[in-house]
C-alpha cells in the first residue's frame, strides 16, 4: 500500500510540476526533519539543504542523508528555491540570518510551519522585499515530541495544510507552487487570511493546549505522583499535549497573547455556565447541557469526516 501511495504522489509531483530546484529547511526538527525524510523517501527531484540554530543538528541531519551541506555554511544559490522555516515563532529573525545571503532574490519562495503569524507578520510589515515572496503555511500536524530524533517520513499523509497568502505578494503562480509541493508530500490544502488564522487557531489548537498544562500543573499540586496512577488511560491521553516542546509553546503563547487570553475568557463563561448548572442541582438542565455538547461534538466531527 505505501509503495502505491508513493508511486501516486510521484506521478502527481511529475503532472504538477513542482518547479523548485533546490529546497532549504531552516530548523531541523520535528516538522524540518519530517519534510526533509519525506523527500528523500519519496525520491523527489529536488537538491535538499537545511540549517538549524544548533549546528550539531545540522551534521546529524547530513549524516543521515536527508541533506548535503555538512554544516550551516551554505554556497549562494541561484536557482529557483523554496525556503521552509521550521523554527519556533519567534526565533525566526535570528533564523533568517542563517539563510539571508544565499537565495536568488528574484528566485526565492519563503514559507513557515508556525502555529501563531502575528511576529511574522511584524518583519515581514518591516521587509517588503522578503514580504513580496513569502506565502505562510501551517501544516496541522505534530507530535508531543518534537527533534529531528521524532521526525518521520510522510507525517504529512492526508494532513491538512493552511496556506495564508500575504497580500502584497506579487507572484500569485508562487502560491500555486506552493500549494503543489504540499500536495506533492501528501497533504490536503486549503486557504486562510492571515488576519483569520491566529484567531481561529488560539481556539482550536492554543487553548486546548493551554489547557492541558494548566490542568496537570493542578493535578500535580494536588495529587503529586498519584496522578497517574488512580486515573486510567483517559486523562493519561487528555493531558498528552501537556508533553509537548515548552520552548515552541511559550513563543506562540507570547506571540499571540492577546487571542488565546480572549480565547480563555471564553472558556472561563462556559466552565462558569457548567459550575452554575451544578450548584443549582438541576438535574433536567444539567443532562439537557450535556446532552447537546455531546450532540454538537458528534454531529461535528462526522461531518468533518
Amino acid at each position: 500500500m505505501l509503495l502505491l501511495w508513493r508511486a501516486f504522489l510521484l506521478l502527481k509531483g511529475l503532472r504538477m510540476g513542482v518547479s523548485f530546484n533546490k529546497v532549504i529547511v531552516v530548523g531541523i526538527g520535528l516538522i524540518g526533519g519530517s519534510i526533509l525524510k519525506t523527500i528523500k523517501e519519496l525520491k523527489m527531484p529536488f537538491e535538499t539543504y537545511g540549517v538549524d540554530l544548533n549546528e550539531g543538528v545540522t551534521k546529524l541531519a547530513h549524516n543521515l542523508g536527508i541533506i548535503k551541506n555538512r554544516d550551516n555554511k551554505l554556497e549562494k544559490i541561484k536557482d529557483d528555491c523554496l525556503i521552509i522555516f521550521c523554527v519556533p515563532s519567534l526565533a525566526f529573525e535570528e533564523a533568517f540570518k542563517l539563510v539571508k545571503d544565499v537565495f536568488n532574490k528574484e528566485k526565492v519562495i519563503f514559507t513557515d510551519t508556525f502555529s501563531s503569524k502575528s511576529n511574522l507578520l511584524d518583519f515581514l510589515e518591516r521587509n517588503p522585499e522578503v514580504k513580496q515572496r513569502f506565502v505562510m503555511s501551517h501544516p496541522i500536524v505534530g507530535s508531543e515530541k518534537s527533534s529531528i530524533s521524532n521526525s518521520v517520513p510522510f507525517l504529512f499523509r492526508d494532513k491538512l495544510v493552511i496556506l495564508s497568502p500575504v497580500e502584497a505578494t506579487l507572484k500569485k503562480e508562487n502560491l500555486t507552487k506552493l500549494k503543489n509541493f504540499w500536495e506533492v508530500i501528501g497533504s490536503k490544502v486549503s486557504l486562510l487570511a492571515p488576519e483569520e488564522h491566529d484567531k481561529l487557531f488560539s481556539k482550536t489548537s492554543h487553548l486546548p493546549h493551554v489547557i492541558a498544562y494548566a490542568l496537570m500543573n493542578f493535578l500535580e499540586k494536588e495529587l503529586g505522583k498519584k496522578v497517574f496512577y488512580y486515573s486510567g488511560g483517559s486523562l493519561e491521553s487528555y493531558t498528552r499535549i501537556a508533553s509537548s516542546d515548552p520552548l515552541m509553546w511559550k513563543d506562540i503563547m507570547v506571540s499571540n497573547k492577546g487571542e488565546i487570553l480572549d480565547a480563555i475568557k471564553g472558556f472561563k463563561s462556559s466552565l462558569k455556565e457548567i459550575s452554575e448548572l451544578m450548584e443549582s442541582g438541576d438535574e433536567k438542565s444539567i443532562l439537557e447541557f450535556l446532552r447537546i455538547v455531546k450532540e454538537t461534538r458528534d454531529r461535528l466531527v462526522e461531518k468533518d469526516d
